[in-house]
């Protein structure tokens, strides 16, 4: 047995006792990970890992962290940095030692757990299919969906953003792109919401929930691609289904697998980058009133707000080989994060890296990744961004924040509920 194989089912348990965290952590520098003011403010908590170096060895963890820009960037196109080896690890765990073996066979298949030469052949074929010209044809439904989102919020007097717009939008677009029937929309935003559960691993899951879910995601969506497949219509779901590279055609199993990351990523990614855009342009009065005044710096904008704050935190990896990276040695056999929130505010490449600055020269986020593994639907996930907040900017004007929770996530950060005031002498 690994060590890991110990150490996920140790930490879950810890996370569940706060007192007992705090406990252990007491004469720990880094502080207890586990720390619920963490998902508001982990930034405290990143400059004490950083005091450590830009690549640290923690032997608690049994995991290697990556901290600097520069080394994150250059691992993330490694060859001798994988993903599938994380997979395996989850999968020797409970409760995944109690998924089906059709649910483990389908986690498998997930584009960012697939490493070379498999994902190459993935990724040609899914490429086919999710076009630049498809996602810059879903521009006037986002505007229309934005615009019907936010009429309904603004007849409440303190409306929950994530509930009338950063949680409701991106499951709407990725469906209506994949030709999801509208009646199904709440069954797949639901089915979406569980899924993610499996790339939570501290926090664990139902595996007899999760079954049912993975076994209904293949009876829904395997239906609708026979449909297709009988009747083929101008959606995502069509080129999928009729993606071709040299004869080579996704199989039903791969073709589920990847309409459901595409659901995934394109829900929980977007909702949490447009729940942070939301929370620090109204913590950053000034910035919001420029790109308001500006609205040729919205692409710009985005850009530095994925920096600033990504809602994808970290990227799990393992090494094939011994890694030269930062001045130390990773050895082969590790397991790696590498923690995308530290490397974009990483001082040595930008000037005032802990300040929110919409105009910034040259951004260059690392939130979407690098190399072959980058995000497959970063071009939809900007654009929705930039859409959605620059009409929210314009018809809310100067809000204010009322209540705000944070999203409960080793991997993901981002406001689960975002409640605001606001500004009615700005309409």
């Amino acid at each position: 047995m690994r060590v890991e194989q110990l150490v996920f089912p140790i930490m879950r348990q810890i996370e569940k006792r706060p007192r007992l965290a705090d406990a252990l952590f007491r004469f720990d520098p880094w502080g207890n990970p586990f720390d619920p003011a963490h998902d508001e403010d982990p930034w405290p908590l990143i400059e004490r890992m950083r005091a450590d170096g830009h690549v640290v060895h923690k032997k608690a963890y049994q995991q290697w962290f990556v901290l600097g820009y520069d080394e994150v960037r250059q691992l993330l196109v490694s060859d001798s940095l994988v993903t599938s080896d994380q997979m395996e690890t989850l999968l020797c765990v409970r409760p995944y030692t109690k998924l089906s073996e059709e649910s483990r066979a389908f986690m498998r298949l997930w584009l960012n757990f697939v490493d070379p030469p498999a994902h190459g052949r993935l990724r040609r074929l899914v490429n086919r299919a999710f076009t630049p010209k498809r996602v810059a044809g879903l521009r006037l439904r986002i505007e229309t969906l934005v615009a019907e989102q936010l009429e309904v919020a603004l007849t409440e007097s303190e409306p929950d953003m994530v509930e009338h717009l950063s949680g409701v939008l991106p499951p709407m677009v990725i469906g209506a792109m994949l030709g999801l029937p509208e009646e199904k929309l709440g069954w797949a935003a639901s089915s979406t919401d569980e899924l993610v559960q499996l790339i939570s691993p501290f926090l664990g899951f139902d595996a007899d929930s999760m079954n049912a879910n993975i076994a209904e995601i293949h009876r829904v969506w395997g239906e609708l691609a026979d449909e297709r497949r009988r009747s083929p219509r101008n959606d995502l779901l069509t080129g999928l289904v009729e993606a071709e590279d040299d004869g080579d055609r996704l199989s039903r199993q791969e073709l589920i697998a990847v309409i459901a990351f595409l659901m995934a990523a394109g829900h929980e990614t977007t909702t949490n980058l447009i729940g942070l855009g939301m929370v620090h342009l109204a913590r950053n009065p000034d910035q919001r009133r420029m790109v308001r005044d500006r609205p040729e710096l919205w692409p710009n904008a985005v850009e530095e707000l994925l920096r600033y704050d990504t809602p994808v935190t970290f990227v799990p990896r393992a090494t094939r080989a011994d890694v030269d990276v930062g001045g130390a040695t990773i050895p082969a056999g590790s397991n790696v994060i590498l923690d995308l929130g530290a490397a974009n505010r990483d001082p040595r490449r930008f000037d005032r890296a802990d300040e929110l600055v919409l105009d910034r020269d040259d951004p260059a986020p690392l939130s979407f990744g690098h190399g072959i593994h980058h995000c497959l639907g970063a071009n939809l996930a900007r654009l929705e961004t930039r859409l959605a907040l620059s009409a929210f900017v314009d018809a809310f004007g100067d809000y204010e924040i009322t209540d705000v929770e944070w999203l409960r996530s080793a991997g993901f950060r981002g406001p689960k509920k975002l409640v605001i005031r606001p500004d009615r002498s700005h309409r």
